[in-house]
């Protein structure tokens, strides 16, 4: 499958609330966790195999077993040696945190996932045990899925083929919740092998049920490298042939690939979804003192409600920090939309997030507010910026910081600015640096920006640009 048409299909399966991450053990080895072969590879040694020129890994770990009479304390010990903690998890991880998915699969035992999700603030209903899926957090942002159990309890994690043999048994929950998800949401497989006993036995099952009528999944899947040597490239050909029909053979089971060359490029698909996804939102940012001057505040205040409006009548989702001024006003212009509605969604519609007055326990603040907007802004497409005003300490007005601050992350995250130079503030010094740069935003012309900042423009010439805007954002290919 194409990258284009699994960014489109996947971000809207997320956007329904269909989707389901599986992550194995590729994407924890970016942290420099081992691959199972490598873990193994110190007992193998110990029993005198040649890691390399075993298929059956579970059986290694089962010959230690034997040998040590049934008693795990070596595969314990192994398994906390080679999954320390991290101090940070890779990239990959942090924008999968970023999306609202409510179901994550793994069958690694470190705890990358839940560094991202708890560094993104986000909470964690953690499901290693069989026992855990009787326990709901209703609270929790998404549910983890360690179906072979976790670093944090190494006596019980899945390993050797007496686990494998009696996983139906010993974890009955895992596989049944399993099957239904399997059903219901549209996958994507990342850093996935698929030769985990478990796995296979599941695909066949729903193949088995569905036969070719089963659900659409993915899986990111790095094509084999030309190496180098003598027979570099007879064992190349070899390895991408296996590959194509390995790749061919997945579909029976609902599975599209999307092949990749390097694994800096899983990341770029995944960033492409998020912005795919963020393209029905837009971020309304501005603020404008209460006593500033009230001709002013009454031209910004009408701005604001027809972007918020506008917002409104082309189905986006409006995101704001709900200030005084700009966001309430840009919330007044969304809600006579969305409350004509027969049936309104405010859940979907709107996303408002008041800025605290106050950071956690142990966290600088500056550092606090920047998190909380970047939070925000990654959740969106488009980004608007309105005044962008404040008092200073001799009463006199002055270029928000804050707002400045947002213009960065912005521009950094490669967000669509919109900057309404003719409401002053910060606006207007950040449309003064695009026009300088000619970075006119998509579907605007040099001369449509500039009536942005004119004098004379009006909320009506505010309105049709934003709708320019957003159109164009949901043609951009």
């Amino acid at each position: 499958m194409d990258r284009k048409t699994f960014i489109k299909r996947w971000a809207a399966s997320i956007d329904l609330g269909s989707a389901s991450i599986f992550i194995g053990a590729g994407l924890s080895r970016r942290a420099g966790y081992p691959d199972w072969r490598t873990l193994l590879k110190d007992i193998a040694d110990e029993l005198g195999l040649d890691i390399n020129q075993e298929s059956d890994l579970a059986a290694v770990a089962q010959y230690s077993l034997n040998r040590a009479t049934g008693k795990r304390a070596k595969l314990s010990k192994l398994i906390v040696d080679h999954f320390p903690p991290k101090a940070d998890a890779p990239e990959a991880f942090h924008i999968l945190a970023r999306l609202p998915i409510r179901h994550i699969w793994t069958t690694n035992y470190d705890t990358l996932a839940e560094l991202a999700w708890r560094d993104g603030r986000k909470q964690l209903d953690v499901k290693s045990r069989n026992n855990d899926l009787g326990l709901d957090k209703p609270w929790a942002n998404a549910i983890l899925y360690k179906m072979h159990g976790s670093v944090d309890h190494p006596t019980e994690v899945v390993i050797a083929k007496d686990d494998y043999e009696l996983y139906r048994r010993m974890r009955p929950g895992f596989l049944q919740v399993l099957t239904g998800q399997f059903v219901t949401k549209q996958f994507l497989f990342l850093g996935f092998s698929f030769t985990d006993p478990n796995i296979s036995h599941l695909f066949a099952s729903i193949r088995e049920a569905f036969q070719e009528n089963g659900p659409e999944h993915y899986a990111i899947v790095k094509r084999p490298q030309r190496g180098k040597g003598g027979g570099a490239k007879k064992r190349y050909d070899t390895e991408k042939t296996r590959h194509t029909l390995w790749v061919e053979d997945l579909q029976r089971y609902g599975i599209q690939c999307i092949e990749v060359d390097e694994h800096n490029e899983v990341d770029e698909i995944l960033r492409s979804v998020e912005l795919a996804l963020a393209r029905r939102s837009v971020f309304v940012s501005g603020s404008f003192p209460v006593h500033g001057p009230a001709k002013d505040g009454e031209f910004v205040e009408a701005v604001s409600r027809v972007v918020g409006r506008a917002i409104a009548k082309n189905g986006k989702r409006l995101v704001s920090g709900f200030g005084l001024t700009v966001g309430s006003a840009a919330l007044a212009g969304a809600l006579n939309v969305i409350l004509e509605e027969p049936a309104p969604n405010l859940d979907k519609s709107l996303l408002l997030r008041p800025f605290p007055q106050e950071a956690p326990e142990n966290i600088q603040m500056a550092h606090f507010r920047r998190r909380y907007r970047q939070g925000m802004i990654h959740q969106t497409g488009i980004c608007v910026f309105i005044a962008g005003l404040k008092i200073n300490d001799k009463g006199r007005t002055k270029i928000a910081d804050g707002v400045l601050e947002e213009f960065e992350v912005a521009k950094a995250a490669g967000r669509v600015v919109v900057p309404i130079g003719c409401t002053g503030g910060t606006a207007k010094s950040i449309w003064k640096q695009m026009n300088n740069d000619r970075a006119y935003p998509i579907g605007l012309t040099k001369a449509e920006f500039g009536r942005l900042n004119a004098t004379n423009c009006t909320a009506r010439d505010v309105e049709k640009a934003i709708q320019k805007v957003m159109a164009a954002v949901d043609n951009d290919t």
